[in-house]
């Protein structure tokens, strides 16, 4: 009988746990809500990037050559102009050890003297970031936050999302609860896609979260999207607490890229540090009368 009874209790147990569980939906809702708050707690922050870009190009002949590039820049979250929309910007101020020498220059004509129409200004950030990337392909998607984009509550109806099975959770025993993290798997269905290709073509991603699914705060991002039959791009994100920022913070950002016309690769390896809090001030002076 006492046998039954523990059975029975452990029985009972396990459904109450499973009854509490929440719900796909639910967590999802929870994400979509922590992705909002994310972006308005990010404007402001600047972190450090060290970034580490190889390139290995393959030949029609076979003949295999190697380009390195080893960066350092500031990177920020900017708002468009007149639109509630927000990009990362990718502020390079060192390239293999040497200044950037216009680099004052183009942040004025950026920010200061900015273009009215906001999808011409946010081809000229995407641009700006992207212009000391080393390689055979024009690319914009490696920001590190980007992959959060596909749980924004604008994206909602366009992302088909789904559980997935989770193992080694304790690698995130630093950030939530082992048990409370899940794996979910997002594929985009809709149109149009967050990622662009020339002429403004439709790119659809899918990928992988790893969420605390108790508060929706995102751990973990992977995303993959191919270009037809010319390249495979994944993007691999790991996030981290931070002293003094209440925000999980991108830790480092891996990227690997995949020519399929000639195996040719392009992988990359971002690590941030040194986050503060970026703010501008204007003050005015106001010159005495001189005398008559």
């Amino acid at each position: 009988m006492r046998a039954c009874a523990a059975l029975l209790a452990l029985v009972l147990t396990t459904a109450n746990a499973a009854s509490q569980e929440p719900s796909l939906g639910a967590v999802l809702a929870r994400a979509a809500a922590y992705v909002a708050d994310y972006q308005k707690r990010l404007v402001g922050i600047v972190a450090e990037e060290r970034y580490r870009q190889n390139v290995q190009n393959t030949s029609r002949g076979g003949r295999q050559t190697r380009l390195f590039r080893e960066m350092r820049s500031d990177l920020l979250l900017v708002k468009l102009a007149d639109e509630d929309r927000w990009l990362q910007f990718r502020d390079v101020f060192e390239v293999d050890r040497k200044p950037v020498r216009d680099r004052d220059e183009r942040l004025y004509k950026l920010f200061v003297t900015p273009t009215t129409d906001a999808r011409g200004q946010a081809e000229t950030i995407q641009a700006e970031s992207a212009r000391h990337n080393i390689g055979p392909v024009m690319r914009t998607i490696n920001m590190p936050i980007l992959a959060l984009m596909f749980f924004d509550t604008s994206r909602a109806g366009l992302v088909k999302s789904e559980r997935l099975a989770a193992d080694n959770t304790g690698r995130f025993a630093d950030l939530a609860a082992p048990d409370a993290v899940w794996r979910i798997g997002f594929v985009e269905t809709g149109r149009p896609t967050l990622v662009r290709g020339s002429e403004d073509r439709d790119i659809p991603s899918r990928g992988e979260v790893w969420i605390d699914s108790t508060t929706g705060r995102i751990l973990r991002t992977q995303m993959h999207c191919e270009d037809g039959s010319v390249i495979v791009a994944t993007i691999t994100v790991n996030y981290r607490a931070q002293a003094g920022m209440n925000l999980l913070l991108p830790a480092e950002m891996r990227e690997l890229y995949r020519l399929r016309v000639n195996e040719s690769r392009i992988d990359g390896l971002a690590t941030y540090s040194h986050f503060r809090q970026f703010s501008v001030t204007t003050t005015e002076k106001t010159e005495k009368p001189k005398p008559q």
